[in-house]
């Protein structure tokens, strides 16, 4: 038996070579393909990957498609059949792409918007007949730990469970909720053998409604962040680690090299690779404050956003400040990665039965392949 493959991989060359029979080590040796669909508030996205025999798990295509099921949800509390069918024709197309390679573990998965829609038991029913996979609505606390268990795999050791900080947070911010998450390598006092997870009803969907919605966050996220702040116990002495993940966490991390050196302190801490981006916790706040006098027209202008991003960009710096100030922040990190990637992996370990951590995910780079509606 071969040394240094998966399980999977492992039993394949076995079955060869007690069989000893050639044509089937070539058949173990075409790759296995995965996809998963994300259905989000702002967005339905895919992303396909390869799994290759030395447990690499390589992006090979990725898609998106702004459908904002969230615009329609949070303000009438249901999927409308027009939308509906607009959900159907983007899965059902999303699902044509992968047709071309010959065997595809697929899943479907929901979240904010989905959870929240009235006549979700309908659509999930509906879109199963249709296309032939059931779509799994994950809870607010599925979703953190979800995200929560991929960043771990995805990140180095250095970075996120050896991170000298005492503390490490998880922050992801979507169209329609924000999930937080203390992982439990990093809980100090209590001794709690439980990561902490947490969701709330806020995300940029809903943001944008709001009059003036730095003023509303200052008011009233603050104190949904009370229980989290005694669990975390952040205090001066104790500094936290914050990781930032979603669109607009990615947004500011693909800004962050055009900003001007006169702007980043001479003594900058900031470390950019392919895989993430962590810098100290003024810098942030530096470049925060400029971006907030912004106005969307100089963003767009300035920065190449696109009118979409603008209108919930500021208000999703603002979340983003409030946690940091709260949890007294020190380092901030941002991973180039997201749910769907760890969606992706969990299906991958579950099909070949390999911890998350025994799989490295190969990601590509640049903007996905848009899906017309």
């Amino acid at each position: 038996m071969l040394k240094g493959k998966c399980k999977k991989w492992e039993q394949k060359y076995e079955i060869v070579f007690n069989d000893l029979n050639f044509i089937i080590f070539f058949q173990g040796m075409i790759p296995m393909t995965f996809a998963t669909i994300e259905i989000g508030s702002n967005a339905v996205r895919m992303i396909v990957g390869e799994l290759r025999d030395s447990c690499e798990l390589c992006v090979i295509e990725r898609w998106s498609a702004h459908l904002r099921l969230g615009d329609a949800v949070f303000k009438r509390g249901k999927i409308s059949e027009n939308l509906f069918q607009k959900l159907k024709h983007t899965i059902q197309g999303m699902l044509g792409e992968i047709q071309k390679f010959p065997q595809v573990k697929v899943t479907l998965s929901a979240t904010s918007a989905m959870r929240e829609a009235k006549n979700r038991d309908e659509v999930v029913a509906r879109i199963k007949s249709l296309v032939g996979y059931p779509i799994k609505i994950l809870s607010g606390t599925e979703e953190s730990q979800c995200l929560l268990d991929g960043i771990k795999s995805f990140l180095s050791p250095s970075l996120f469970q050896n991170y000298p900080l005492k503390q490490t947070v998880l922050a992801d911010l979507g169209g329609g909720s924000l999930e937080i998450s203390l992982p439990k390598s990093a809980r100090c006092l209590n001794g709690n053998e439980t990561d902490s997870l947490y969701s709330f009803a806020i995300g940029t969907l809903k943001l944008r409604k709001m009059d003036n919605p730095v003023q509303e966050l200052e008011s009233s996220f603050a104190e949904k962040l009370l229980q989290l702040e005694q669990d975390c116990s952040a205090i001066h002495e104790d500094r936290s680690h914050l990781i930032l993940t979603g669109g607009n966490a990615k947004t500011f991390a693909r800004l962050f090299p055009l900003f001007s050196i006169n702007l980043q302190s001479e003594k900058s801490s900031a470390i950019q690779t392919k895989n993430w981006l962590s810098m100290d916790w003024s810098e942030f706040k530096s470049i925060e404050q400029i971006l907030q006098k912004e106005s969307p027209a100089e963003q767009i202008e300035r920065w190449k956003l696109r009118p979409q991003q603008t209108e919930v960009f500021n208000a999703a710096l603002a979340v983003f400040k409030i946690i940091g100030s709260k949890l007294g922040t020190k380092q901030l990190s941002i991973p180039f990665f997201g749910l769907k990637e760890s969606l992706l992996l969990g299906l991958v370990s579950a099909e070949i039965e390999q911890p998350l951590d025994g799989i490295t995910l190969i990601q590509t780079y640049g903007p996905p392949k848009k899906y017309k509606i």
